[in-house]
This record gives structure tokens, sequence and C-alpha cells, in this order.
């Protein structure tokens, strides 16, 4: 009896020294790290998407790794390419093929749809086990097919999140004109589809959240109302930074602030982006000002896009006397110190499907500039008439709107305060607040007692121009 008792403890002894010899003799895997994961899969320029840069710096801000995957044509912000804890993987695009001109737009969709299901299906491969995997939203296709299948059958843990920032068949439909296309409405089948597959959504404006829940069938209680509000490099300018900038940079060449007026617009070049409208009304506020005292104007377009040749075309026919237009791709840090020099910022914004909200308005009274705006469905969630900035509907209220402003200062100046009441609201704090829970963001007295430090950790004062 004695001999099995020394029997059963050595037995015991020697299960239980197993796994603590196997602890310190095995190496460890040098790629375990305990902190979380996150995955941001743009189908698109990181450098061009600046709500998912800023989505990246907030996770990474509250304690996650985060492998941001995209096409990497434009640089991001500094503050992502220099953060340690933030692994950047390209996508290529499936222009490498060269595709004869003039091939129907069936078939080079469905090679640039296969080409890219293949490289996202294995860079995701390689990206398994992280939390979460945050989608943009356009393109669904093939994103949301891909996030299906990798959430689904490769990386069950992952939780699969879509960032709406408009509806992808919507924006099929402005390019195919028609809404009826087979393609289109095929489009829309999938995309309604495969959503409802995510764990959690994020949409750009309540408008947006309430089509989801009434033309999509998602659950409302999975749905995030996650409005655009300005990082902390989008700051007024002081009087020295201005002027600074006046006397250095080769666009304001000519321009004297003491009786001339910027005018600031940035476009994507894309059809839901009418820029003949607002050459319409420089037009009109060009004849008007030959024959008054009305201040000349410096028209800064900044943006680069498809559309720009026809633009620029459009731009050599017109023949102003007191407009100035020029055109400029601007650097990540260069472009919040444009913006901020501007007197008025202009939005030719239409929206595919009047649901979302343009980032440029966003930026622009982050800069504390009032803003004139074209109208559509969802806009008064962001322009209120006459508090931050005016709304337009054709070219000849707009050029009567900059004639208003550029003579009476006064209203200038009330638009103007306006525009610096929505700095208080920025991005990192909105975030916390809104998408925080979503990923299970303890509140900032947790981090601390975790001792994270929330208020310098990646944070947005990384980015003030």
């Amino acid at each position: 009896m004695i001999g099995l008792s020394k029997t059963v403890v050595v037995c015991l002894l020697v299960y239980f020294l197993i796994p603590v010899a196997m602890y310190f003799l095995i190496p460890k895997d040098p790629t375990f790290n305990p902190r979380k994961r996150a995955i941001v899969l743009v189908l698109g320029d990181i450098g061009r998407s600046p709500r998912m840069q800023y989505h990246v710096l907030s996770l990474v801000e509250t304690g996650f790794l985060v492998d941001f995957v995209g096409y990497t044509e434009c640089a991001p912000l500094s503050a992502i390419q220099n953060n340690p804890d933030i692994r950047i993987h390209s996508i290529k695009t499936a222009e490498k093929f060269g595709l004869p001109k003039g091939s129907p737009f069936i078939f080079t969709a469905i090679v640039k749809v296969v080409y890219l299901t293949y490289q996202l299906y294995y860079l995701l491969k390689t990206l398994k086990n992280a939390e979460y995997l945050l989608v943009q939203n356009p393109p669904s296709i093939p994103t949301m097919l891909v996030s299906f299948i990798f959430t689904t059958f490769i990386s069950r843990r992952t939780r699969y999140i879509i960032d709406w920032h408009n509806f992808g068949y919507t924006v099929l439909a402005l390019k195919l004109h028609s809404d009826s296309n087979i393609i289109v409405r095929l489009s829309k089948w999938y995309e309604r589809r495969f959503c409802t597959f995510a764990f959690a959504h994020f949409a750009v404006t309540k408008a947006m959240a309430e089509v989801l829940v009434q033309d999509f069938k998602i659950s409302a209680y999975r749905i995030v109302p996650l409005h655009d509000r300005p990082a902390r490099q989008f700051q007024p300018l002081t009087a020295d930074q201005k002027s600074n900038l006046l006397k250095t940079s080769p666009l304001f060449a000519e321009f004297d602030p003491s009786k001339d007026k910027c005018v600031v617009t940035s476009t994507s070049y894309t059809p839901d982006e009418d820029l003949t409208v607002l050459l319409d009304a420089l037009m009109q506020y060009d004849s008007q000002a030959a024959e008054s005292s009305l201040p000349s104007i410096l028209l800064l377009v900044t943006g680069k896009g498809p559309m720009q040749d026809n633009f620029l075309q459009e731009v050599a026919k017109m023949k102003y006397t007191k407009v100035t237009i020029k055109t400029a791709w601007l650097a990540a840090d260069e472009y919040p110190l444009v913006i901020g020099a501007a007197d008025i910022g202009v939005s030719l914004h239409l929206s595919t499907s009047g649901w979302d909200l343009p980032m440029k308005v966003v930026d622009m009274f982050g800069c504390g500039v009032p803003v004139l705006a074209h109208n559509f469905p969802a806009l008064p969630e962001l322009v209120v008439h006459g508090r931050n900035g005016l709304v337009f509907n054709s070219s000849d209220e707009l050029a009567s709107q900059l004639k208003e402003l550029m003579t009476v200062p006064e209203k200038l100046l009330l638009l103007r305060k306006g525009a610096r009441v929505e700095c208080g609201n920025r991005w990192s704090e909105n975030w916390r607040i809104t998408a925080g829970p979503i990923f299970h963001i303890p509140n900032r007295e947790d981090l601390t007692e975790l001792g994270i430090d929330s208020s310098s950790s990646s944070s947005d004062e990384e980015l003030v121009g």
C-alpha cells in the first residue's frame, strides 16, 4: 500500500513537472505579444483615408498593436509612419496586369476582384488571431466576402467591424450611370447580405445608421453613429504661423492678405463633386468684381484624382480678371496649414447616397474656417446654415454668398466664430467615448491603473503641424 502511494506521488510530480519543464526549455515564440491586436483594412490609398488613419492612431493610443492594410501610393501621417506599434502592409493594385484600354467594364472588374481577393486572403492569413478587423466600406467588393471568410473559417476569434463611409452600390451606380443596371443590383444584394456577418458597424451619420436599420435590416444595437471630427493637427493658425506661411509658400505668391481673400476647396476629382459649379460661381463673381470694389480671390484646389485633367481643361477656358486658381497635392503635414490660412472653405460634395458627410468640411472646421457647402440630405448634421457656414443649391446661390461674405465682414466673422465652436469636439475624445466600447477600451482611469500613459502614447498631439 505504501509502495502504491509512493508511485502515485511520483506520477503526480512527473505530471506537474512536465509542463514546468516545457515552459523553461521550449523557446518562446518571438512574435508573441500580450497586447491586443487589431487589423485596419482599407481597399484604397491609406494616405488619402484620413478617417481610417485616425482609427489606427486611436487604437494605438489605447494600447493596441495595429496592422494597417491598404494601397500605399501616398504617405500616411508621420505619426503612423514613425510608430513602432503600427505595421503597414501594402496591397498591390490590379493595374500591374496592364489590361488593354477599352476593355469591357465587366471583364476588368472580374480580373481586379479575383486578384484583390487572392491578395487579401493570403495577407490576412498571416495576420490571424487579431482581436478585431476594422474594414472601410466602400468598396464592399471583395472586402466584405474576404472578411467573412477570414473571421468565420481562418481567425474565428477575430471580430469583424465595418466602418460605413457610404454605400458601395450607390458609388457603382454613379460610375455606370444607372441604378437599375444588373451589376448595381447584384452589388446591392451582395452588400446587404455580407454586411450582416459583421460584429458591429460604425456609420458616419445618424441618417446612414437609420438606413442600415431600415433597409439593411441590421439590429440597431450593433450600429454606432460615429461622426467625423477633426484631429488635432487641424488647428486655427496663429498670426505668426499664417504670416510665415504666406511669406514662404509658393501657393501664396503675389497674394496680398490686406486686400485679397483666399478660398480653398479639397477634392478627389470624382463624379460626386461638380467643380464646374464653383467655376461658374467665380465667373459671376469675377464679372461683378471687375465693376466694383470686391476683393480679388485666390482659389486653392487641393487633392488629386481621375478627373483632374478635365477640371484643368475647364479652368483654361475661363477668363478671370480678379480670380486666380491654383491646384496642389499637399503633404499630410502641410495640408492643415494651407486650410488654416483660408478665409472661406467650399465643399462641392454631393454624396452618391445622400447619407454620408465630406471629411473636408470637418478639416476646415478644425482650422476654424467657415464653409459654403453644396446641399444634400445628411448635410445638416454637420453644416448649420447661418451658424458655421452657408448652404447652396446652385452656382447662382454660391456666387451670391461669396459676394455677401466679401462685402459684409460681420457676417464672415459670425460664421468664423461658429466654425471655431466646432474645434472643441475632437476626434480622439469623441472616438474614445463613442467607438471605445466596441473595442472594449477601458476609460482613462483604468488605463492609468494599467500603467498606460493615455495622454502621450501616440496621441494626436504628435500630429500638430
